[in-house]
């Protein structure tokens, strides 16, 4: 393990908290909440970035399928890319080691959001899964659910990342995940 890894991660835990943000606002057009969805909020240090300011009036007066659909949006982005990345990986096979190293991270971190917001926020109603919770509470348990399963899915991954850079890929996991969840968890605690 080299410190070129850590540059590599940051970046990485960066464009996939820009593409989860990208993913809420693209949903923005759509509720004509804004014409820039590509202008997010995603500072230096990561954490707390949001999709960006929205036309006020317009947030107040959307349908809760509306709300519903922007929280998830983040979730869908994060789906699309882990999807994306499998044949990525394939293809790269046993190349390149730092090439291997951030596809494995761009996966598995996509795949680690979603885990936090489906099941570990669907536990503690933070942040989008608070909102979807807000409007449409039904969805709390198949939330879970899937959460569940994609929590075993994400182990299996995590287990099975090539033994050349598995402990720092894992270790890099680990620490975001759950300072993902403790963010948004002190984020929602002082919204209230």
């Amino acid at each position: 393990m080299n410190a070129l890894f850590f540059v590599i991660g940051y970046m990485i835990l960066f464009a996939v908290v820009w593409l989860h943000e990208i993913g809420h606002a693209l949903w923005y057009p759509k509720f004509n909440l804004r014409k820039a969805w590509w202008k997010v909020q995603v500072k230096p240090y990561i954490f707390f970035s949001k999709p960006g300011a929205v036309d006020e009036k317009v947030w107040q007066n959307l349908t809760p399928t509306q709300y519903v659909l922007i929280a998830y949006g983040g979730i869908m982005a994060n789906a699309a890319f882990a999807i994306i990345s499998i044949p990525l990986i394939i293809a790269v096979g046993n190349g390149n080691q730092y090439l291997q190293v951030a596809l494995w991270l761009f996966m598995t971190l996509h795949v680690g959001e979603i885990v936090s917001y489906l099941f570990i926020g669907s536990i503690f109603l933070v942040s989008d899964m608070k909102i979807v919770n807000q409007f449409m509470p039904r969805l709390r348990v198949p939330n879970l659910i899937i959460g569940t399963a994609l929590t075993i899915a994400y182990l299996f991954l995590l287990i099975n990342i090539p033994k050349e850079f598995n402990i720092f890929v894992i270790i890099w996991n680990i620490i975001t995940v759950l300072s993902m969840c403790a963010g948004r968890i002190i984020s929602t605690a002082k919204t209230k």
